[in-house]
């Protein structure tokens, strides 16, 4: 019978929920790529190899400013990846009003920074999108926060205490996490992982959400690509780790050249990494989005019906998420089960 009544309810049966929100969310995830791009002459510049829509993948990045991850929108949009991507955030972002609702709803992953707690959490969430017909796309941050003076001399600290080398262009990753994303994305014959990395040669936004406001924004984003096999990456932790920390090092010769010289050793203004026609989408999603936003605060101007509803469903959403109904609602969706079959009973003979 609960079946029978999730079946009913169209846009919550499972599969046809994920595809609206992918839709929603690919177009959303374009919006301020458009905006930064068209409004204050954002350029991106790519190279390296070629990223594949048709594979499920973890994507990995140096987290230079606060903002690295809508700067990646940037990328991940023009390949097409934006509808399935994923992003691993803290947990305390997904209660942030608008932007923290619509991301559980996107089923990004947010932990706690309690490896207790994270351990199961990131298991479930991993095993249930690998075994999705979709190709989801999960981006980790392996530094575990951004770039800046107090986390440099944490970074600085950490490697001195466990005999590091010290690293002026990035930070020591946190490899607890990644080793068990890399584990449970291998049972679940994930293929590939991309290393990104990201360089501003002029304009750093080093404040973060108060660039967004003062509408300070990099005039030139550099993203470099580099593809791995699964089976490239060792099997037990140890190796893992290693395996990271020396993919880090590496990391830091290459931005020390970047910064040096202002572009990737791989970049080829003649041969760009996308076509032309990759940049398409801008003016269209800058123009719908915007139009869409501009009617709703007109309504909620003019009309107190509209007002009254944009109260109701904040307040609700509000509740929803303090309650955790909202994170991963098709998973959950998916977990109900038929009822057991009655037990038959039998006659025995007397």
């Amino acid at each position: 019978y609960q079946r029978r009544v999730r079946d009913l309810l169209g846009i919550f049966v499972p599969h046809v929920y994920r595809a609206y929100v992918q839709f929603m969310l690919g177009t959303w995830l374009l919006f301020p790529p458009s905006m930064y791009e068209l409004l204050f002459g954002t350029q991106i510049r790519v190279s390296g190899d070629k990223m594949k829509r048709s594979e499920a993948c973890i994507i990995i990045a140096n987290h230079r400013t606060r903002l690295d991850w809508m700067f990646l929108w940037s990328v991940t949009g023009r390949a097409r990846l934006s509808a399935l991507l994923k992003i691993i955030l803290r947990g305390d972002l997904k209660h942030v009003p608008g932007f923290g609702w619509a991301m559980q709803f996107a089923g990004f992953f947010f932990l706690s920074r309690k490896w207790a707690k994270d351990e199961k959490y990131l298991t479930d969430k991993i095993r249930y999108f690998t075994t999705a017909t979709e190709q989801h796309k999960l981006l980790i941050f392996p530094e575990g926060t951004d770039y800046d003076p107090n986390t440099k001399a944490r970074s600085d600290a950490y490697a001195q205490k466990q005999g590091l080398q010290q690293l002026e262009y990035v930070l020591h990753p946190r490899t607890t996490g990644f080793i068990h994303c890399i584990q449970e994305l291998r049972k679940g014959n994930v293929p590939a992982l991309y290393d990104m990395t990201l360089g501003y040669p002029k304009t750093l936004p080093h404040r973060g959400e108060l660039d967004l406001l003062t509408g300070t924004f990099p005039e030139e984003i550099h993203v470099n690509i580099k593809r791995y096999n699964m089976s490239d990456i060792p099997d037990e932790k140890e190796g893992i780790d290693a395996w990271l920390r020396n993919l880090w090092y590496e990391k830091e010769k290459i931005l020390e050249t970047f910064y040096k010289e202002g572009a990737f050793p791989e970049e080829d203004v003649t041969k760009p990494y996308f076509p032309t026609s990759a940049d398409n989408f801008k003016i269209p999603i800058f123009m719908i989005w915007n139009t869409g936003l501009v009617l709703v605060f007109y309504l909620a101007v003019i009309s107190p019906v509209t007002r009254s509803y944009m109260i109701f469903a904040n307040v609700l959403l509000l509740i929803l998420s303090t309650l955790g109904y909202i994170e991963d609602i098709d998973r959950k969706l998916e977990k109900i089960e038929e009822p057991p079959p009655a037990p038959t009973t039998t006659t025995s003979a007397t």
